[in-house]
């Protein structure tokens, strides 16, 4: 992130230690509450919904940046280049300014562009946290068994037994088998403190935003041949 970041001209970023720096996981705890198990339900239901970030931390404000993958362990270059792949996504927007942030509309309901100003947090001093997030799929209880008594005749009731009616009895749950309701996800998590993103102001100055783009233009790779820039961009589609 920090060679990212030093492209760009922006201060490096040290890894947070305080509260409200760090993502509210402490494994080291000896008790883990039901506050850490929440925070975790909600990041892993943000990562498998596509949304932009977690919520339900009391203690932590800061940008989030996140990359699904798939592997035993985090490939944290492999999120940073996603992460920079954003760019792009303001260049069309006007103006080119990222504009002042709003809440779940353009450009902010697409977490990669969180992300990128997660990645490019522009705050003095700025803190990271990280965690490899591993969200297993959830299950559900037993299936009934689509077993059903046979109705008794109409004989077989006798009308003085007050036990006995026209409902139907419950199948034996007995049997029956779990089934998956979503997929796992595992996904690097970081976030970056303080928080870039405030209502109703721009994340980036002008003089900010002409860093980045000068940056990030500057380390580019030269232009492919148009024949084999078409070869690149449908052999990327494959891999979608």
């Amino acid at each position: 992130m920090n060679a990212a970041r030093n492209r760009v001209g922006f201060a490096e970023l040290t890894v947070g230690k305080e509260e409200g720096e760090k993502l509210p996981i402490d494994a080291a705890s000896s008790v883990r509450d039901g506050t850490v198990d929440a925070y975790v339900g909600s990041v892993c239901t943000a990562l498998k919904g596509d949304e932009v970030s977690a919520q339900g931390s009391a203690t932590l404000a800061g940008t989030y940046a996140y990359a699904v993958q798939e592997g035993a362990s985090a490939d944290c270059e492999a999120a940073v280049e996603h992460w920079k792949a954003a760019f792009s996504n303001f260049n069309g927007l006007p103006p080119r300014l990222p504009p002042q942030y709003t809440e779940d509309t353009e450009p902010y309901d697409n977490p990669q562009n969180i992300s990128f100003i997660s990645l490019f947090n522009p705050s003095e001093n700025p803190k990271v946290d990280c965690a490899y997030f591993t969200c297993p799929a959830k299950k559900a209880g037993k299936q009934q068994q689509d077993v059903v008594p046979p109705l008794k005749e109409p004989e077989e009731v006798e009308e003085d037994d007050p036990e006995s009616s026209n409902d139907v009895e419950s199948p034996n749950p007995g049997g029956g088998s779990e089934s998956i309701t979503d997929k796992e996800v595992k996904a690097l998590v970081c976030v970056t403190t303080p928080d870039a993103l405030k209502k109703e102001s721009a994340p980036y100055t002008q003089a900010q935003w002409d860093q980045i783009t000068a940056g990030l233009n500057k380390n580019a790779a030269p232009a492919l041949p148009t024949f084999l820039g078409f070869a690149a961009t449908a052999a990327g589609i494959l891999f979608l």
